[in-house]
């Protein structure tokens, strides 16, 4: 990985701690509600459980989720575009409120239909914060410090992961499921009510200048040359204005549409690149512990890997971004999404257990590196104040887009052509690699 600082030396990247003392109150709340609401979510987690225990079929079970699933889809797609409209607070309050209105509804009725659709909802509503959520931290942070507060409120999403199971089997064993959905329901309604009361209306609105810019005056003008000959490409196909140039000038809340978003073809190419990742990364989940099953190995194992990804991630991922984003994000981004493939390719390595483990460390090491400047990088590349909660929307739809698609395509892998699977992802960690290289611009906050 190479890349040079992205800063001045009087604005070098911070510590974690230099970073949280430097953000305003709201921003901190902010943190704080997202891994309070990570650790409360328990809905996907356990809702087969629930619905098979009232006697639904494992079939009808994974339909109900499959709806909670294309409802998270829309959320994120629809979060980016109404908090454009309507600002991130309100989004946010709205969407929480309306959450936990539905997961609670889960609990009060018991007929398939009505829980296909209170499922749509609670996963519409549920992700429909995201993309607000990550609007109004970006329009808080200092942008030389949004990589390293990206990776301070993934450590409270994974903090919240890693606790969240725990407090849902245990309200499920000592209580019921329907008391695990109300406590849902109230996690949802306590981070409402705290950004409606604790951060005030307006908070994070930015100047429309605070954006980024490439790297150095050699990337600039580079940048420039390659905007001017794809302007003039554009021009030639008819396909509208070159990703990087002034395309939105004059565009506000009001007008910004995604349709602006799709001129920028290097940010599609970052769009794709998450798209293939996502439905790498999902194989862990999905295909992972089958692998583990047909060679022979305990479950213990599958369990082992899992949680020295979740250890590795809360342990290490803070102090390792002090260094990392240091580097530029081209390199950061391109060279995470190639380990994370690679990593999940190492998994179908015909050798004892030990290469589980070395699987692990590697696909996570690729999650390290490149995920906090994935979390801060739409932001910066958003070429107007208004389009940038379309930008945020368009990543967590990809994303969340490969989560969903990619355990249909792995298990199918798995069943009919074997350790192709594996294969497929380490394929996949090079077409990323290659994506992220050609779309990702090298930015600097100004």
């Amino acid at each position: 990985m190479t890349g040079t600082p992205q800063a001045p030396a009087d604005e070098a990247p911070a510590g974690v701690i230099r970073t949280l003392r430097e953000l305003p109150r709201p921003a901190i709340v902010l943190l704080f509600g997202i891994a309070l609401n990570r650790m409360g979510s328990f809905v996907a987690l356990f809702l087969v459980l629930y619905l098979t225990g009232l006697g639904y079929s494992p079939a009808q079970a994974g339909f109900v989720l499959t709806g909670f699933g294309v409802g998270s889809i829309v959320g994120t797609f629809v979060g980016g575009s109404v908090t454009g409209r309507f600002g991130a607070r309100a989004v946010i309050v709205w969407s929480m409120l309306l959450c936990g209105l539905s997961t609670a509804g889960l609990a009060a009725v018991t007929a398939i239909v009505p829980l296909l659709i209170v499922g749509f909802a609670a996963g519409a509503f549920g992700q429909m914060y995201r993309p607000a959520a990550a609007t109004m931290l970006a329009e808080l942070t200092p942008p030389q410090r949004l990589v390293m507060t990206s990776a301070a409120g993934r450590f409270g999403l994974n903090l919240g992961a890693a606790i969240g199971p725990l407090l849902g089997v245990w309200l499920a064993a000592a209580y019921s499921y329907q008391v695990v959905f109300a406590v849902n329901a109230l996690v949802d309604l306590l981070f409402a009510l705290v950004v409606l009361l604790v951060i005030p209306a307006g908070a994070g609105h930015r100047a429309p200048e605070d954006t980024a810019v490439p790297e150095d005056t050699a990337a600039r003008e580079e940048s420039a040359a390659r905007d001017h000959r794809a302007a003039r490409e554009d021009t030639a196909l008819g396909t509208g204005a070159a990703a990087g140039t002034d395309t939105t000038a004059g565009t506000t809340a009001g007008t910004a549409r995604y349709r602006d978003l799709l001129r920028d073809r290097r940010f599609l190419l970052f769009l794709a690149g998450m798209f293939i990742t996502a439905i790498a990364e999902v194989q862990y989940q999905s295909t992972l512990p089958l692998e583990v099953q047909q060679r022979g190995y305990p479950t213990a194992l599958y369990g082992a890997v899992v949680a020295l990804n979740g250890a590795l991630v809360i342990l290490v991922e803070l102090p390792l971004t002090t260094l990392i984003q240091r580097f530029s994000m081209r390199a950061t981004v391109a060279a995470g999404c190639l380990l994370l493939g690679v990593g999940l390719g190492l998994f179908g390595l015909p050798f004892g257990p030990w290469v589980f483990i070395l699987g692990a460390v590697v696909w996570t090491l690729g999650e390290i590196i490149s995920a906090p400047s994935i979390g801060a990088y739409p932001a910066l590349a958003a070429p107007t104040p208004a389009l940038r909660s379309r930008y945020i929307g368009a990543l967590s739809t990809c994303q969340t887009a490969g989560w969903a698609v990619g355990p249909s395509v792995g298990t199918a892998l798995f069943e009919y052509v074997g350790g192709a699977v594996w294969l497929m992802c380490a394929g996949l960690g090079v077409l990323a690699y290659l994506g992220m290289r050609a779309g990702v611009r090298d930015l600097v906050p100004r």
